[in-house]
């Protein structure tokens, strides 16, 4: 039967989806930037209380648990709201601030789901790459501001790159475009210790982002926060879902936030790794960029998708880009404990002959992709 009806035009544009790797269970999971080891023992319990036939009945109630999320981020409640994911974050803002046409500032490459909801919303986006050393001037973010700019997205850390912009770049940024809604997604920032969210009373235009999936440990279930000023908060509640976060979720982030000691030692640990990681790789001689996050971003060469694939055989499963030809070369390894990390570095070791000999560190040479990079793929 021939189908008669018709997406979008902006969904009919839309390139086809690359779905993530599954049957990934079992294996050293290296690749989406997941907490390799879970979330505290005491959510787990509090889920399981909360597992009965009534709970799961009921819609959710939300009120007394954004009044305790506020307060342990340390806003009021009508300044936050809770999204199924940053993911949602992301829509949310499409469906309040873009009409068709509007613009979308991001750098390139970053987290390809800022591009693909603001194509969804029949949006365009302006692309900002990184220079030869992978800095990210202020500069050239706000020379690519035009009158149709709506908003601008920036992950900081970034991903997949793993670097940070700095605050004084930020600020200049927010002070530069007062018209544009600026999104600084902190999806990392229990690695990195950087936060604006105490601006959002100095810039009006400021909306912060943060997930419970990679430190908390609760990728599964789905939870993120907006926080921004009252008014912003305001407009975006406007086109904010009636029930939009499911009552585990919800259970298992108020418990979290309980287990804040347990989150800050594996933190603590995964930036330690982190370096035992990049000093393996400079031992290698592999171009690597130095990260504030809970990953590495490596240049291995041609043979990236191979490594990938050998590594795969041997139940590691790291990040590679075989359908993006800008990334296709690189590598992204997620950070995992002291015993996780010296697997993927021995196994790492064996595989040397495969890749690229390259500078190691930010050399220009090893990062030219990057210069020219436009996106392919939608999910990073």
């Amino acid at each position: 039967m021939a189908l008669q009806v018709r997406p979008r035009r902006s969904v009919a544009k839309l390139p086809q989806y690359h779905p993530p790797l599954e049957g990934r269970a079992g294996m050293l999971r290296l690749d989406f930037n997941e907490n390799t080891v879970g979330c505290a023992p005491a959510v787990v319990r509090a889920l399981r209380r909360a597992l009965d036939a009534g709970g799961l009945a009921r819609y959710p109630e939300y009120e007394g648990a954004r009044e305790i999320l506020a307060s342990y981020f340390g806003v009021s409640a009508n300044e936050l709201l809770m999204t199924n994911g940053i993911d949602d974050a992301i829509k949310l803002i499409c469906d309040t601030f873009v009409d068709p046409g509007d613009e979308l500032v991001i750098p390139a490459p970053t987290f390809s789901m800022y591009q693909f909801f603001q194509a969804v919303a029949a949006g365009k986006t302006r692309l900002v790459p990184y220079d030869d050393q992978v800095r990210l001037a202020a500069t050239s973010i706000i020379k690519a501001v035009t009158r149709r700019t709506r908003w601008m997205a920036l992950a900081n850390p970034n991903n997949p790159t793993g670097t940070l912009i700095s605050k004084a770049d930020l600020r200049a940024i927010l002070r530069a475009a007062p018209k544009v809604v600026v999104l600084v997604d902190e999806a990392y920032f229990d690695f990195s210790g950087e936060t604006v969210l105490p601006w959002i009373h100095e810039f009006s235009n400021l909306i912060v982002a943060r997930t419970f999936s990679k430190g908390f440990g609760l990728a599964g279930v789905r939870l993120g926060v907006l926080i921004a000023n009252v008014e912003l908060a305001g407009l975006m509640r406007r086109a904010h879902a009636v029930f939009p976060v499911n009552s585990l979720a919800l259970v298992g982030a108020l418990e979290a936030i309980r287990q804040e000691d347990y989150v800050r030692r594996y933190a603590a640990t995964i930036c330690a790794n982190r370096e035992l990681l990049c000093a393996r790789l400079e031992k290698m001689g592999v171009s690597y960029l130095p990260s504030a996050a809970n990953f590495v971003f490596v240049r291995v060469g041609d043979r990236a998708p191979e490594i990938a694939r050998r590594l795969r055989e041997q139940d590691i499963l790291v990040r590679d880009w075989s359908h993006d030809p800008h990334l296709r070369r690189y590598l992204r390894l997620t950070v995992g404990t002291t015993a996780q990390t010296r697997r993927l570095a021995r196994q790492f070791e064996l595989l040397r002959p495969l890749m690229d000999t390259m500078d190691t560190g930010d050399g220009a040479g090893a990062w030219q992709d990057l210069v020219s990079y436009s996106p392919k793929e939608r999910f990073a």
